[in-house]
């Protein structure tokens, strides 16, 4: 898959970011990343990716000089930060960037949280009255965004995800740290068993951001794997990979704000053809082996590792 049309992307050495610079490496797609004067690219450069930007002013006229003479055709707006006001200001500047440099789409991440009420097969027309402050911020940029673009004539798409993971140092991922503690003998906290959420893997939804700019596509879009998947299951099938049984104590079993949902993605599989490729099972299984043997893939051997899965 060769696209021909270059690519910007914010945020490019964090989590979803770098997932998506990988993509567009192994598919020979030009792209050029914008991250922070103060961010660490090492992630992008281990990738062999080098078209890498530092700046803290989208705006900045010499910026605008720079990319408009590759001609980007779409713009992916990764970047996060933890304070809402940043996070506000600088989609705004990102859109007024696009418009600058003559980019047909813009692109923005989103999340299950902006749904509010948590059911299965959750559907991108249902109304949104999200309940946590990362929902509320991430609903409020997306009327934003989707208000601004329209008035500058440029595409937009907003892609809801829900639970994002990855093999790739994803130390906030609760199975992460599960794994991590039984690799070193010691017996992690377990808890919300009662729990069944939709996972989806980093490089999927790289895959879904790329179609979706190859078919100019438009509106919301959800990015899960359609299904729900049990806490407890799942657990136990991480601790038999260790030969060890779960035990579980009474104070865990006890949960009364439990979680249950899952993304409806028929819309994104109708506009593109796209399903997930790696299962939740595939990839604690990769991530239960890695730790156990302790063999960290390089980041070329994790690039190809996924792509044989998507396969």
């Amino acid at each position: 898959m060769y696209m021909g049309k270059r690519i910007i992307v914010t945020g490019a050495n964090g989590f979803i970011g770098s997932h998506l610079i990988t993509e567009l490496v192994a598919t020979n797609t030009p792209a050029t990343a914008l991250v922070k004067s103060s961010s660490n690219t090492e992630v992008l450069k281990k990738n062999k990716f080098y078209n890498i930007i530092k700046t803290d002013k989208y705006l900045d006229p010499s910026l605008i000089r720079q990319l408009s003479i590759s001609k980007p055709e779409y713009f992916v707006h990764c970047a996060w930060n933890k304070n809402n006001i940043v996070n506000a200001k600088k989609t705004i500047e990102a859109i007024e960037l696009a418009k600058a440099i003559n980019c047909k789409g813009f692109i923005t991440i989103g999340t299950y949280e902006e749904y509010g009420e948590l059911e299965k097969s959750l559907k991108e027309d249902q109304i949104c009255n999200p309940k946590s402050e990362f929902g509320n911020t991430k609903y409020a940029i997306y009327l934003t965004s989707k208000s601004i673009c329209k008035s500058l004539d440029i595409k937009y798409c907003h892609v809801r995800l829900s639970l994002p993971y990855s093999m790739r140092d994803n130390e906030d991922f609760y199975f992460t740290k599960i794994i991590k503690a039984i690799s070193k003998g010691e017996r992690p906290e377990v808890n919300n068993i009662s729990n069944a959420m939709d996972y989806i893997h980093a490089s999927d939804i790289a895959r879904a951001i790329i179609g979706l700019i190859e078919n100019k596509a438009e509106g919301e879009f959800n990015l899960g794997s359609g299904e729900s998947v049990s806490t407890k299951i799942l657990l136990n099938m991480i601790y038999q990979k260790f030969g060890k049984n779960l035990k579980i104590n009474e104070n865990a079993k006890e949960n009364k704000n439990t979680k249950e949902f899952s993304l409806d993605t028929s819309k994104v599989y109708s506009k593109i053809a796209w399903k997930p490729s790696i299962s939740i099972w595939d990839g604690l299984s990769l991530l239960v082996h890695e730790n156990k043997f302790n063999s960290k893939p390089s980041m070329e051997e994790f690039a190809e590792r996924m792509r044989n899965l998507c396969r």
